[in-house]
């Protein structure tokens, strides 16, 4: 499996918000109607009010700049407000609004939820809580799977690249030890086989000098 399917597969690996379902109270939306800003996740939208990311974060890259939308939306998936019990009662109230500006339509919204659905703003703004706190948990999810996988597929085989590497510099050095060695080696055996045949050929000719020497005095 490659670095990048591992990474995928964590990412789109940990659990879901759990979100209500139910879509009974909600009213039937109007098909022409604008969204409101608050709901808006749009590029331009991000990139205007585009807040850091958390420290330590993997994802720690300005929101119009995700280069893999498939790992973003993943991530969007589980951390999004319309999912959210209380997202979806302002939004089905929202969507069943007409003829009225985005801010006053979402201001209406959201008393006819205080009204009907006894929501109130700290729940809004604790649902942002929670889901800043599940994103972190599926960060350092996420951090913990990339730890493990850079240990096993890249620090393992820069160890064994290093241990190549010291064996490849050991066997230079002994390569060069040897080289050294031959330097010495080679003319001394060159010169042992030479004296050699120097002393052969001249005790042959001594040998064949008192050969002659006998055979003249035994006659």
């Amino acid at each position: 499996m490659s670095l990048k399917e591992t990474f995928s597969k964590a990412a789109h690996a940990a659990a879901s918000l759990v979100v209500d379902t139910d879509g009974s109270d909600q009213k039937k939306p109007a098909s022409a109607a604008a969204p409101h800003p608050a709901f808006n996740l749009t590029p331009g939208a991000l990139s205007a009010a585009a807040a850091p990311a958390p420290a330590g974060s993997p994802f720690a890259i300005p929101a119009t700049q995700v280069v893999d939308e498939g790992v973003y939306q993943s991530v969007l998936k589980k951390t999004n407000f319309d999912d959210t019990p209380v997202g979806k009662t302002i939004h089905g109230y929202y969507d069943g609004l007409e003829d009225m500006d985005v801010n006053a339509r979402f201001r209406t919204a959201f008393k006819l939820a205080a009204k009907r659905d006894g929501i109130t703003a700290d729940q809004v703004l604790a649902t942002f809580d929670s889901l800043q706190a599940a994103l972190d948990k599926d960060a350092q999810g996420f951090q913990n799977v990339a730890a493990t996988v850079e240990a096993n597929q890249i620090t393992s085989r820069q160890n064994e690249k290093m241990k190549l590497q010291n064996e490849i510099d050991e066997r230079l050095r002994r390569m060069a030890q040897i080289d050294s060695e031959l330097a010495t080696e080679i003319p001394n055996h060159a010169n042992a086989v030479t004296q050699y045949g120097l002393a052969q050929q001249r005790r042959a000719q001594e040998i064949a000098q008192q050969k002659a020497t006998f055979a003249s005095l035994l006659h």
